[in-house]
């Protein structure tokens, strides 16, 4: 299952990662830091079905890896309530491929689809910022698991700051929100790799 779960975990990173920077060179006059990755996969965009079938994929490994995380950590309510939480996230990404926002995501006139996304999406993100701090809260007092506290603390950080900046009122919303989804997939790997490790160096 060691095995599994570290595929599943870089594999959905892999794809989230390709299909946004393939888009983003294919979508004319795209710009990463004023734009949404949503955009990519929007109703009417030229790059959607492709972006939308890759959030959906990504979404279910991601979602996979952290709910194979539970039995393969230190088990305690506060480390299973994370790794539940983060896969609630992936579901987010997994939701966000079923129901794409509208042309350019806009609002002004949102459909059902449209609301959706944003609601799932968002409640996504927050999942995956406080499953993150959970688990590396839970970590703190595992022998050997100083390291995934650290990384918390440096993965959470500017996480909970960007996360703030993803609206229409900052001019770098599009930054903002890669800010905050490298963070949450740096976290990702650091708990894949260390999930690579026998259960006595882990626990």
């Amino acid at each position: 299952m060691r095995q599994l779960a570290f595929t599943c975990a870089i594999l959905s990173l892999v794809i989230l990662a390709v299909a946004a920077i393939s888009a983003g060179f294919a979508y004319p006059g795209y710009d990463h830091l004023r734009q949404y990755i949503s955009e990519l996969g929007a109703t009417g965009a030229s790059t959607g079905p492709g972006v939308s079938y890759a959030f959906m994929a990504s979404g279910v490994l991601l979602a996979a890896f952290w709910l194979m995380c539970i039995p393969l950590f230190p088990r305690s309510p506060l480390a299973m309530i994370g790794f539940g939480l983060s896969a609630l996230n992936g579901l987010g990404l997994m939701f966000g491929g079923v129901f794409p926002c509208d042309f350019r995501c806009s609002l002004a006139s949102p459909s059902p689809a449209a609301v959706l996304h944003e609601v799932l999406g968002g409640i996504g993100y927050l999942c995956g910022l406080a499953g993150l701090g959970l688990v590396g809260l839970a970590a703190k007092s595992w022998p050997r698991g100083r390291d995934l506290f650290h990384l918390a603390i440096v993965c959470g950080a500017p996480a909970a700051g960007a996360i703030w900046l993803i609206h229409p009122g900052f001019e770098f919303f599009g930054g903002a929100q890669r800010v905050l989804e490298i963070a949450l997939a740096a976290w990702t790997v650091g708990v894949a790799l260390a999930v690579r490790r026998p259960m006595e160096t882990v626990a």
